[in-house]
């Protein structure tokens, strides 16, 4: 039984990684990838998972809102008892669901801090059979070489690695070593770095806030340094954008800012989904 089932509009794919990634960080299973296995089908393989998962965790947006399909998985997770809703995107919510407590995340970029975040894992955990959580006090670690911080989200899965259970025994947490920067791409095969997510991405553009979808499209992500690349694209509506990102479990993702990114580096071909300052939305495999 998986334990949140993510209900989003396609439009919001690279949204809902990052809140899948956030969620499996935590050690909750969820469905989210609606990419179904060749022979199964698709709408019998989305209402399993429905019903087999403990929460049902609906992202709301205008893409979102407008979607039948988002709103039939609301409507069950709602009749099951399990309805948590979020709001990535202002927007109005379909009437039958505006009674509903939603969490607000419109400005949500991966932080795990982020009061909106924390009051919707606040909501999860009881439908997961958990008492709740004491919130996570980030952890100030020594800075790198290149006096820059190891990333919030890499900070925690380094304390979490080391035994310290920091919600419970609000002690301070030990000092740990700063890990050197890499100088090039070429990092050590069991030190993660950017370098590892670097190449051309083809694919397609599949929602723009000012245009249409479109195919053929090449994103190249080249690499800056250990937690920073660069993205550029052949199409013109794409811009040039510097991120910093970071690894949580087996995905990278942006770590702030308005831009969206999550790559899982554990899949063949290795997949990039991409949003540059929330104005479109790029999925493509290198």
């Amino acid at each position: 039984m998986t334990d949140i089932f993510i209900s989003y509009a396609s439009e919001d794919r690279a949204r809902a990684g990052q809140f899948a990634s956030a969620f499996e960080a935590r050690g909750w299973s969820v469905w989210w990838d609606r990419r179904i296995v060749p022979g199964q089908a698709f709408d019998a393989a989305i209402e399993q998972a429905l019903e087999a998962a403990k929460c049902v965790v609906v992202l709301w947006s205008p893409d979102s809102a407008a979607s039948e399909w988002v709103k039939n998985e609301a409507a069950v997770g709602a009749e099951r008892g399990v309805l948590v809703p979020a709001m990535i995107v202002p927007v109005k919510l379909p009437l039958e669901f505006r009674r509903k407590q939603t969490a607000d995340l419109t400005d949500w970029r991966g932080a795990v801090d982020h009061p909106g975040f924390a009051s919707l894992c606040e909501a999860v955990e009881p439908l997961l059979g958990e008492a709740p959580r004491a919130p996570v006090a980030p952890p100030t670690l020594p800075a790198p070489a290149g006096n820059r911080r190891l990333p919030l989200l890499a900070a925690l899965a380094v304390v979490l690695a080391g035994g310290v259970f920091w919600g419970v025994s609000q002690r301070a947490v030990p000092p740990v070593a700063p890990v050197p920067a890499p100088q090039s791409a070429s990092a050590g095969e069991g030190e993660w770095s950017a370098a590892r997510i670097a190449g051309v991405y083809r694919g397609a553009v599949v929602a723009d806030s000012k245009g249409g979808s479109r195919n053929g499209v090449s994103v190249t992500v080249e690499f800056v340094d250990r937690y920073t690349v660069r993205l550029t694209s052949d199409y013109p509506r794409i811009p040039a954008v510097t991120v910093r990102v970071s690894q949580v479990g087996d995905r990278v993702l942006a770590d702030g800012g308005d831009t969206a990114l999550v790559v899982d580096p554990t899949r063949t071909p290795q997949r990039l989904d991409y949003s540059p300052h929330g104005e479109l939305s790029f999925s493509g495999v290198r």
